[in-house]
């Protein structure tokens, strides 16, 4: 297990040295034990945990200094379950007025293709704010949390539903460089992160999902992530959060403009 760790930490930061190799090294050592601890979570699944899997795209472009517009497209696949999900969030933009404060909002549209019950759609407008921990390591420490309307149409009987909730991510994303080579092209960066959804229906906290993941800078306009997603929900009858679900992501930040994703502290939006 040492060796794996010291292995781990060396081909993390490779190049550095000194105070920077420290910290590097801190940050890989961070995604390591995070990510094991995420690991060990599927030989604790009930057999009826499923596995979706998901390709995002985020590209985003400059409107003017403070406003960055984007858009969220998405494709989502559950074997276990049976469903497919298609996502288009548009129109959708942020407002900057510094480098620690960002006002979110936008509009997401999902449909929900079910082998087995009713196709949905849903209608999501969505309002935020992401607030950034100012530090010296060039890590994104942050929490976002906004505000969704879910309006859902069952599209066998043409009724609607509605849902309020709102959802509150605790995160970081950290270089696993030096600081002099963090966010640069041809370098990889960590994160992780937790976020509990509540339910004002229900007046409880459903979904709670834990997050981890690896990204690679493939240049100043492309960045790709994998990430794992651990989700704990309430199944039907439950009064306890249970561990239900892996969900499997690759997302690709697309920059439409040079330098925004920078500029974004690594901008993502998520279901």
């Amino acid at each position: 297990m040492k060796e794996h760790v010291r292995m781990f930490l060396h081909a993390a930061a490779p190049r550095t040295k000194g105070r920077a190799t420290v910290h590097a090294r801190c940050a890989a050592l961070f995604l390591f034990l995070f990510m094991l601890a995420v690991a060990s979570l599927p030989a604790r699944a009930q057999d009826n945990t499923g596995n979706e899997y998901r390709l995002t795209l985020f590209p985003s472009h400059r409107v003017t200094d403070t406003v960055t517009g984007f858009a969220y497209l998405g494709y989502v696949w559950n074997p276990e379950k049976d469903y497919r999900t298609y996502y288009l969030g548009w129109p959708a933009a942020t407002y900057a007025p510094n480098k620690w404060l960002q006002v979110w909002g936008g509009l997401v549209g999902l449909f929900t293709d079910n082998e087995n019950s009713s196709d949905k759609l849903e209608l999501r407008p969505f309002t935020g704010v992401k607030v950034f921990l100012p530090n010296e390591w060039k890590w994104n420490i942050y929490n976002f949390t906004r505000y969704e309307y879910r309006a859902t149409q069952d599209r066998d009987t043409r009724d609607w539903s509605d849902v309020h909730r709102l959802r509150s991510r605790f995160g970081v994303e950290f270089p696993l460089v030096s600081k002099e080579r963090a966010w640069k092209p041809k370098t990889f960066y960590g994160l992780a992160d937790v976020e509990p959804y509540y339910r004002f229906d229900r007046g409880q906290v459903d979904p709670f999902r834990v997050r981890g993941g690896i990204g690679y800078v493939l240049n100043e306009s492309i960045r790709v992530e994998f990430i794992y997603h651990a989700q704990f929900t309430h199944p039907a009858g439950s009064k306890d959060l249970e561990y239900t679900d892996n969900i499997w992501r690759i997302n690709i930040k697309l920059g439409l403009t040079k330098g925004i994703i920078g500029r974004l502290h690594e901008p993502d939006l998520d279901e």
